[in-house]
């Protein structure tokens, strides 16, 4: 679901966001500008927000979720200590928060069920993170920060994607555990080269299935840092890469045995629903458009 409102009134603009309980009241004189951007994709709730004039806001956060919350512009210090322009700010629904935002805030949101965290995120981190009582800001560098903002725009703005929801989501659950600090187990070498030969051979017995790293992480009962660590160490990959990899070597194949099948048809049989994401990726990895392939079974 993609909804974008514009509004000049701020009791519409408070009442707009689906799921959330919000009371706006404007402080600053003037016309209201307002933007409300938002993705609904399965549970996960993606939200930009903008306002030209100062308001307070009173928020209770959608419960059972985590939210993380990124400014793009903060233009007024905030005595809080919450929000600042650069950094990301985890918000759990504990309470309620009262936020003075600053005429020209533009702000991206992120909700996260806390069911699909929990097959993310280690136990022990994932307990830790719902012990959280207060915003925890999110210190990261911005060449950590940036990559998730631009994708979190492009979702916003263009067609969302399942691979690149996923991404989003797998980057977010990364931040979080850079500061939820807990012990981690390492999993033996064996058991590494375990975990990565099955998720391979699932792959390989099912193409066309849109198998991410949580259902990997449910087959495999492990968490998503355990899967993470194991592809790292193994093939020197995220699970992610690894899986689009295979996929699309999958795909090539298949357009070299059978040059008169559609390129979209074997775009959708090894798990790519979006053709234009496919095309992007086959050209990243390959260097050439799926198309190259035709060209040259015709000379």
């Amino acid at each position: 679901m993609r909804q974008s409102l514009r509004t000049t009134d701020i009791i519409e603009h408070a009442n707009a966001l689906p799921g959330w309980r919000q009371r706006y009241d404007q402080l600053s004189c003037g016309s209201l500008e307002g933007r409300l951007d938002v993705v609904q994709a399965g549970e996960v709730q993606l939200f930009r927000e903008r306002l030209n004039q100062q308001v307070i806001q009173h928020i209770r956060l959608p419960q059972n979720a985590v939210n993380l919350l990124f400014p793009l512009a903060w233009p007024a210090v905030d005595d809080q200590g919450v929000m600042a322009e650069k950094y990301a700010t985890v918000l759990l629904p504990n309470d309620e928060y009262r936020v003075f935002t600053p005429a020209g805030m533009d702000v991206l949101c992120m909700s996260i069920p806390y069911t699909t965290l929990r097959g993310l995120l280690d136990e022990a981190v994932f307990h830790a993170l719902m012990q959280l009582n207060r915003p925890k800001r999110v210190c990261l560098r911005a060449h950590r920060l940036v990559p998730g903002i631009v994708m979190f725009k492009s979702l916003l703005e263009g067609s969302p994607t399942s691979e690149t929801l996923q991404s989003l989501t797998v980057m977010v659950v990364e931040w979080l555990e850079r500061v939820i600090h807990v012990p981690q187990e390492i999993p033996r070498p064996s058991t590494r080269g375990y975990m990565v030969e099955r998720c391979h051979q699932w792959l390989i017995d099912e193409p066309a299935a849109s198998t991410n790293v949580l259902e990997f992480c449910r087959r495999l009962k492990v968490s998503r840092r355990t899967l993470q660590y194991s592809f790292q160490s193994v093939a020197a990959v995220t699970p992610i890469q690894y899986m689009r990899s295979v996929r699309l070597n999958g795909a090539r194949r298949a357009l070299k045995e059978d040059p008169h099948a559609s390129i979209a048809d074997i775009a959708e049989r090894w798990g790519f629903s979006h053709s234009s994401y496919f095309t992007l990726e086959y050209q990243k990895l390959f260097n050439e458009l799926p198309s190259a392939l035709r060209y040259l079974e015709r000379s």
